[in-house]
């Protein structure tokens, strides 16, 4: 039996160089592919995601107004006597009985004083009449009689115009010779100048009653109304008061009255709401300015998502998920669209009723924007 033939040399080193040349060609694939993967992952953009849980939500209202007192005393005066003396400023503080207007009423007393004259006179004429009368009675004298009768009527109806005239007068110079405090309080308007008639239909003082209380009035959200109720107590900040928390009460929930425009047109102001908060305390004097926060939490949610995870387009709203896929070199992850049905949410979180498990990883953020189908990489 003939032994193994020998290969020669030059085809062995033949086969040995095309061997490493395969090899070579694998390797250098494989880190091409690797190479290029790693450089694609970098380029993906990156998000982070949050999984949906269970939990309350908070309704926060906020918002500031200004001191003022919860009743006021608006003084008038009816007639147009000039003002003789002011004797307070806006601002001052002042007691009940305290005189703060004097009018001048030597006119007003001159026409009094005439007007009590021709009654008397008056009441003079008519007695003289009511003698001719009788004399007229007693001749029978038909004619006298009747004009005498119209005269006395007439004469009657001249003094009870007088009469009322007088007792009208003695009112207003009763009332109105001076404008007195009728409450302590603080004179937030004064509408009375010396030697000049207090303008009409305006009060003359307008006195704050803080022993009444204060209020505060501030206006919302028409759609934060509704997480405010008459009744709720909070605590109002004062900063000027180095910072001081007073107990308050909502008094009151109304629409805001329309402003005019400067066309004079009314605007709309259905998207605020005004409340007005009752408290009481020593230290306000009114126009200080308040700041409150109420927070309203609502009964448990079965599933919370953040309010950056609600997208929103022409088909409904929806959130991202991320999806895991096996890939030839390792995990891929890829983004898939979700619809869902958002219920109530506050400033930070969204109530989802449907369209989102527990397990979902849902996108909040991402490096750049994203859409269904797009590879990306995960947030540590």
């Amino acid at each position: 039996m003939e032994g193994t033939m020998a290969v020669p040399d030059d085809e062995q080193v033949k086969k040995r160089g095309i061997k490493r040349v395969i090899i070579s060609f694998v390797i250098a694939m494989a880190a091409l592919t690797f190479f290029s993967n790693t450089l694609l992952n970098i380029s993906l953009p990156e998000v982070t995601v949050e999984q949906s849980h269970a939990g309350s939500l908070s309704h926060e209202v906020s918002g500031y107004g200004t001191v003022e007192a919860a009743e006021t005393a608006d003084l008038y005066v009816e007639t147009t006597w000039s003002v003789l003396e002011v004797n307070v400023k806006a601002g001052d503080t002042v007691k009940a009985g305290q005189v703060l207007v004097t009018l001048k009423t030597r006119d007003a007393e001159d026409t009094l004083k005439d007007n009590q004259a021709r009654y008397e006179q008056k009441k003079i004429s008519l007695e003289k009449q009511q003698d001719a009368y009788a004399e007229a009675f007693q001749v029978d004298d038909e004619k006298q009689l009747r004009n005498l009768s119209r005269d006395m009527e007439t004469a009657k109806l001249d003094l009870q115009i007088l009469k009322r005239q007088i007792d009208n007068l003695q009112r207003q110079l009763a009332e109105y010779s001076q404008v007195i405090a009728p409450v302590d309080g603080i004179v937030m308007e004064l509408n009375a100048v010396k030697n000049a008639s207090v303008p009409s239909g305006k009060a003359a003082v307008r006195i704050a009653d803080f022993s009444k209380g204060q209020l505060l009035k501030a206006t919302i959200p028409t759609e934060k109304s509704s997480y405010v109720k008459v009744g709720d107590e909070t605590d109002i900040l004062f900063a000027a008061l180095s910072n001081a928390r007073m107990k308050a009460k909502v008094a009151d929930i109304r629409d805001v009255t329309p402003a005019a425009s400067s066309s004079g047109a009314p605007q709309s102001s259905s998207d605020r709401k005004e409340v007005t908060f009752a408290l009481r305390n020593d230290r306000l004097t009114g126009g200080e300015k308040g700041e409150f926060n109420i927070v309203q939490k609502t009964a448990p949610f079965r599933s919370l998502l953040p309010n950056d995870a609600i997208r929103e387009d022409d088909k409904g709203k929806y959130a991202l998920i991320v999806k895991e896929k096996k890939g030839p070199l390792g995990n891929e992850y890829v983004l898939q669209r979700a619809s869902l049905q958002a219920g109530d949410a506050d400033d930070e979180m969204t109530s989802i009723e449907n369209g989102i498990s527990p397990l979902d990883q849902v996108v909040v953020s991402s490096s750049k924007p994203v859409s269904e189908g797009d590879r990306v990489l995960k947030s540590k």
